[in-house]
């Protein structure tokens, strides 16, 4: 009889964890790929066309001419409940002056309910374009008195980035284009989702980025943000997105070879969420040296 509490929290937490993932579901949270990065949250996830230390999880495009050896975690917590976070770590490196490699791990919820992801990422550049190619093993769980089951699935992910100008730039992003579904009796398709956008920078403390993105299963959004560089180390960060609604603010701080960027955005119906992000640049590439000094 002891344990009858705690069956009972495990299944008033998983009727809760429906209700909230079927709440998510209409605004696009609820499956891969989620967005990963304070920096890009603070953009209200407009950043298909930009390129920073998370290369490999909003644009793996951007890994070509990249030139720094890093590594990078992030942590979302979700409207403050308990149990939907979302923790993502990674690390790029450069091969030489046109190509470099990342890998990404990902990990949504808890021992309930949780989605996680492996991902390999490599990108090109080609003079004013760059094009990058990833897969990604994703998997979904669930682990409940009354229901018990893991479904797998293979995805590509497929990435560019033109330089229209040194001001001006293109970048469009497709996950999922093979259309792959979940195995097992519970299989679904996994969602195809289309992203494009620009990002100008009519100077080098300011830039502006906007974006489109459709998913198969959710209604076209629209985002649109603005990064200021206040001071050579600091950043401030803001942007707005549709369907839903929602409002995003944030700011980053660079101390030689650590990066620190933080970010908030509020939803009208389940209120704050929170990001954070940190990086290490461990060595950057030169051009025209074949060895990473």
């Amino acid at each position: 009889m002891k344990e009858l509490p705690d069956y009972l929290s495990q299944q008033k937490n998983f009727i809760f964890l429906v209700f909230f993932l079927s709440i998510l579901s209409v605004d696009g949270y609820a499956d891969f790929p989620f967005p990963i990065g304070a920096r890009s949250w603070g953009l209200a996830n407009a950043s298909v066309a930009r390129r920073d230390y998370s290369y490999g999880f909003v644009n793996m495009a951007a890994l070509g001419g990249a030139q720094e050896t890093s590594a990078f975690s992030s942590y979302s917590s979700h409207f403050g409940f308990e149990g939907v976070g979302t923790f993502a770590a990674g690390a790029i490196m450069p091969v030489n002056e046109d190509l470099g490699v990342g890998f990404t791990i990902q990990r949504f919820g808890d021992k309930l309910y949780n989605q996680s992801a492996l991902g390999l990422a490599a990108g090109h550049q080609i003079g004013c374009f760059s094009l990058g190619l990833k897969v990604n093993y994703i998997q979904n769980a669930v682990s409940a008195p009354s229901l018990s089951f893991s479904r797998h699935a293979i995805v590509f992910e497929f990435g560019g980035i033109v330089t229209l100008s040194s001001k001006l730039f293109f970048g469009a992003h497709a996950y999922n284009v093979t259309q792959s579904s979940y195995s097992g009796d519970y299989g679904r398709r996994v969602p195809t989702i289309l992203r494009t956008g620009f990002t100008y920078q009519p100077e080098n403390n300011l830039a502006l980025s906007v974006e489109m993105e459709k998913n198969t299963d959710q209604p076209l959004v629209f985002k649109t943000g603005l990064e200021y560089k206040v001071w050579k180390q600091l950043f401030l960060r803001t942007g707005v997105a549709s369907r839903p609604l929602t409002s995003h603010f944030g700011a980053g701080f660079r101390a030689r070879s650590f990066l620190i960027d933080y970010a908030v955005h509020t939803h009208m119906q389940l209120g704050l969420s929170h990001h954070l992000s940190l990086g290490y640049v461990f060595a950057e590439r030169k051009k025209g040296v074949e060895k990473i000094e």
